[in-house]
C-alpha cells in the first residue's frame, strides 16, 4: 500500500469515533500477494492482519511465522475461519466469513478475550454483526474488484460510497471498508466515519 494511501486512511481514522481502532487491515492470499511478510513489515504499527489462505497445505507454520511478524511489529493478528487455528496461534482474534457469523455468541461466551470480526456483504450484514457487538465488519465489495469480477460489468453488485455512508453512521461497530480499494477510489470515502481500509491487492 503506498503512503498515499496510508495517509487518507490515518485521515479517515482520526475523523471517526474509531481513533482507538486498527485503520488499515491486509488480508493474506498466497495468489495475490506471495510474499506476506514484505507487506506487513511495512504496515504502520497498530494495523491488523487477517491470515486468511484457506487453501495452503502449510496454513499452520504460515500462520506462525506471520504471527511472529506481528508481534514484532505490533500489529494485530487474526486468523479466518478456524476457531482452534486461531486458539492454536494465540492469535488476537477470529475472522468471521458471514456463514459462521452465527457461531459468534457461543464462541464469545467460551473464549471472551478473543476478539471477532466479520465478513458483511450489505446492510443486514453490518447490522447483525452491530447487534452481536463485535470487533469490526468489513463490508464488501465497495468498488468494483477482481476479486468479485462481475462488479466491473453491473455496479449495482457494489456497495457504493453512499450505501457505504449512511451504513457506518447508522451503527456503531467499527466498518472497514473492502474491495477495490485504491488512491482514486480511497478519496471518495472521507467523511463516511468509517474506521480505515482493508484489502489483498491495495497493498
Amino acid at each position: 500500500m503506498t503512503e498515499k494511501l496510508t495517509e487518507i486512511a490515518s485521515k479517515l481514522n482520526r475523523e471517526s469515533r474509531f481513533d482507538d481502532m486498527p485503520r488499515l487491515i491486509f488480508i493474506t492470499d498466497n495468489k495475490t500477494q506471495p510474499h506476506p511478510e514484505e507487506i506487513i513489515t511495512r504496515l504502520p504499527s497498530g494495523s491488523m492482519v487477517i491470515l486468511r489462505d484457506y487453501d495452503d497445505d502449510n496454513r499452520v507454520n504460515l500462520g506462525k511465522a506471520l504471527r511472529y511478524i506481528c508481534k514484532v511489529h505490533n500489529i494485530k493478528f487474526f486468523v479466518a475461519g478456524d476457531l482452534t487455528l486461531a486458539l492454536l496461534l494465540e492469535a488476537d482474534g477470529l475472522h468471521l466469513p458471514e456463514y459462521m457469523v452465527s457461531e459468534a455468541e457461543t464462541i464469545k461466551a467460551e473464549y471472551p478475550s478473543l476478539l471477532l470480526t466479520t465478513a458483511a456483504h450489505d446492510e443486514k450484514g453490518v447490522m447483525v454483526a452491530d447487534k452481536l457487538n463485535l470487533f469490526a465488519a468489513l463490508l464488501s465489495p465497495i468498488f468494483p474488484t477482481e476479486s468479485h469480477p462481475e462488479t466491473y460489468e453491473d455496479e449495482e453488485k457494489t456497495i457504493g460510497v453512499h450505501k457505504l455512508n449512511g451504513v457506518s453512521k447508522a451503527y456503531k461497530i467499527p466498518i472497514y471498508a473492502l474491495g477495490g480499494i485504491n488512491i482514486k477510489t480511497a478519496v471518495k470515502l472521507l467523511n463516511t466515519k468509517i474506521a480505515g481500509f482493508a484489502g489483498i491487492r491495495g497493498f
